[in-house]
């Protein structure tokens, strides 16, 4: 073997060279998809985008729709992984848990992401895309809400208050999202967050069932 063949990157296989272009694919769309939205997205710019031929494009996603909800699962399966380390850094240090979850909550709602999804589903919520978009938003939202709710359960929390804490989080953020669609972020949103922060750890704090702790002689003697 010579010197030059040695050093010779060793040639990638077609599944290896198949995976590289739709993942540069998925990502165009997606930075377009921010962008320009559903309605501004022509798949001859994503193709443009991501160094690839339109019949290229074509022949990994046959439709407009089929990349773009995989552009969306690609979305969904980032922010998943980010709200799992999260909740995995709440589960390292406790005393942070809400604190993580108003953070998670924000990162999604707040953000380009889910202003993302809200156009696609806003297209047509009963056509196949608006399907698609609802079908991932239950495969990689909802258990992350669910994971955050066993969270506070294992910690001592009552389920039912700590799904009342999760869910009005969420819905919170969502809101806020959804406002942003009309009006500009306002700074008090952040002091709004602060509050909600405080009152659901009051409510945790006081569903919370308190340890008995009178001394055994005296459970004894009250027996």
């Amino acid at each position: 073997m010579t010197t030059e063949s040695a050093a010779r990157p060793p040639r990638r296989t077609q599944a290896e060279r198949t995976q590289e272009m739709q993942r540069r694919l998925v990502h165009g769309a997606i930075e377009l998809l921010k962008k320009k939205r559903y309605v501004g997205l022509r798949t001859a710019e994503v193709a443009e985008l991501a160094g690839v031929s339109k019949g290229a494009q074509t022949h990994h996603f046959p439709s407009k729709d089929m990349l773009v909800l995989q552009a969306l699962e690609e979305v969904y399966r980032r922010t998943q992984v980010h709200a799992l380390e999260r909740i995995a850094a709440a589960r390292a240090k406790p005393k942070q848990t809400l604190a993580l979850l108003v953070a998670d909550s924000k990162a999604f709602f707040l953000g380009a992401d889910f202003l993302l999804s809200l156009d696609l589903i806003m297209i047509d919520p009963e056509s196949p895309l608006g399907q698609g978009v609802k079908d991932l938003a239950r495969r990689y939202r909802l258990p992350v809400e669910q994971a955050w709710l066993d969270l506070l359960a294992e910690a001592g929390y009552p389920r039912r208050t700590a799904e009342e804490v999760v869910r009005l989080t969420y819905a919170m953020a969502r809101g806020f999202g959804i406002r942003q669609l009309i009006a500009d972020p306002d700074p008090a949103d952040e002091r709004l967050f602060t509050t909600w922060q405080k009152m659901a750890q009051g409510m945790l704090d006081a569903a919370k069932p308190k340890a008995d702790s009178r001394p055994a002689a005296r459970k004894r003697g009250a027996t």
